[in-house]
């Protein structure tokens, strides 16, 4: 139920920003009481702020109400870190969707919160780049979003994490400041390392309003590698002597069985009925690198409880059913 200091709070959200990018029908909101860890919060409403400017005052308004405001990427998070407080706000910033800049010549990009990692990649590749965090849900989580929760994805064994791949941030902290962290520079060393303490706090420090992100130029080639393995255990042996061998895979999945059952629901045929365990892996450099690491990974993977360890010659075909895996649990 709606009471007396909602509707007066309401009222001004509504004078605040448009008709249109203020949702409190409890219809219209369903959507955003909830994200992939299936908590369910109903938030009083939804809001889409355009600019950093708007994102401030909805949160000055809040705290002059006193009612809780939790921002939002796309909802693809299994944490529940998007999931409003019951009777708050959801601060959607999936309309401040535009990449400001790409300058190849200093490797970096500037972008807003709501711009999905995929379109991003996109954007990028044809100068020769790549953001290398790649949750399995690129194509519909936001660069906000992956920061907030410090994703990461399959290639962070070679390139890490979302934190090693930001330069700066433009934000607003809880009390409604507007604050700008980090520098347009590879090498940033002076004051605190706000930046860096900001991405992975999940929303809880400051609101990410505005990205300087760092790019990784594409590799000239890769190649893939796929093992499968009677067990766990077999496996987690595997890859111990895969990270103790010279040559670092860009790229190194694990999928245990059950993900395995997931896969084989789906795709019949596809995996061995034996195998309880499985590595997606992927090598990039010169070509005379991925045969020597391909080789190498492939000796590492001889032990006990191996199935099969070979090639794989279409690592996009790879890396796709990988992608394909994480909606099949809904």
């Amino acid at each position: 139920m709606i009471n007396a200091v909602h509707k007066s709070f309401l009222a001004e959200l509504n004078r605040l920003l448009p008709h249109n990018r203020v949702y409190t029908d409890p219809v219209d909101c369903y959507a955003y009481a909830y994200d992939n860890s299936r908590n369910y919060h109903s938030p009083i409403a939804v809001v889409f702020p355009l600019t950093i400017e708007e994102v401030q005052s909805v949160i000055l308004l809040c705290n002059a109400h006193k009612v809780p405001v939790v921002p939002r990427g796309r909802g693809t998070g299994t944490a529940g870190g998007s999931v409003p407080e019951a009777g708050g706000v959801a601060l959607s910033l999936e309309r401040m969707d535009k990449i400001i800049s790409i300058d190849p010549d200093n490797r970096m990009a500037i972008v807003e919160p709501g711009v999905l990692n995929q379109v991003l990649q996109d954007e990028i590749k044809p100068v020769g780049f790549f953001w290398p965090p790649d949750p399995s849900s690129a194509a519909y989580c936001s660069i906000g979003g992956n920061l907030a929760t410090c994703a990461a994805g399959p290639h962070a064994v070679k390139y890490g994490v979302a934190r090693d791949h930001i330069l700066g941030l433009k934000a607003v902290t809880g009390k409604g400041e507007i604050i700008k962290t980090g520098c347009y520079t590879s090498k940033g060393v002076v004051g605190y390392d706000l930046t860096r303490l900001l991405v992975g706090s999940e929303g809880t420090l400051a609101v990410i309003c505005e990205a300087t992100l760092k790019l990784t130029p594409l590799p000239k080639h890769t190649g893939g590698i796929t093992a499968e393995f009677v067990d766990t255990e077999s496996c987690a042996k595997a890859i111990a002597a895969i990270m103790a061998q010279p040559y670092t895979p860009s790229a190194l999945e694990f999928l245990d069985n059950g993900a395995l059952t997931l896969i084989r629901s789906r795709h019949q045929n596809l995996l061995p009925e034996n195998a309880r365990a499985y590595l997606m892996i992927e090598v990039d450099g010169s070509q005379q690198e991925i045969v020597e690491a391909t080789d190498a990974i492939l000796l590492a993977c001889q032990v006990a409880g191996l199935i099969e360890a070979k090639p794989a010659h279409d690592t996009k075909a790879l890396w796709a059913a990988r992608k394909a895996l994480s909606p099949l649990h809904c």
